[in-house]
């Protein structure tokens, strides 16, 4: 039985369409399959990580002003 948390969590993602070049799906296909995900668990990994990365990067200005430098 799967727990009821799980389809909570699958309704809150949202899902968007991207267009690559043969090229660079090409080398996103073969991460993917080094690493035994699908190519969309990969591309999703790979944005979640550039906006914590963006978030934090906006955060550090304020940061840094709140603390007088």
């Amino acid at each position: 039985m799967s727990n009821p948390n799980d389809l909570d969590d699958l309704m809150a993602r949202l899902r968007t369409t991207v267009t690559l070049s043969e090229e660079t799906h090409q080398i996103l296909s073969e991460w993917a399959e080094e690493e035994e995900r699908t190519l969309a668990n990969l591309l999703s990994y790979i944005a979640a990580r550039a906006a914590k990365e963006r978030q934090q990067q906006k955060e550090a200005p304020s940061l840094k002003k709140a603390k007088g430098q």
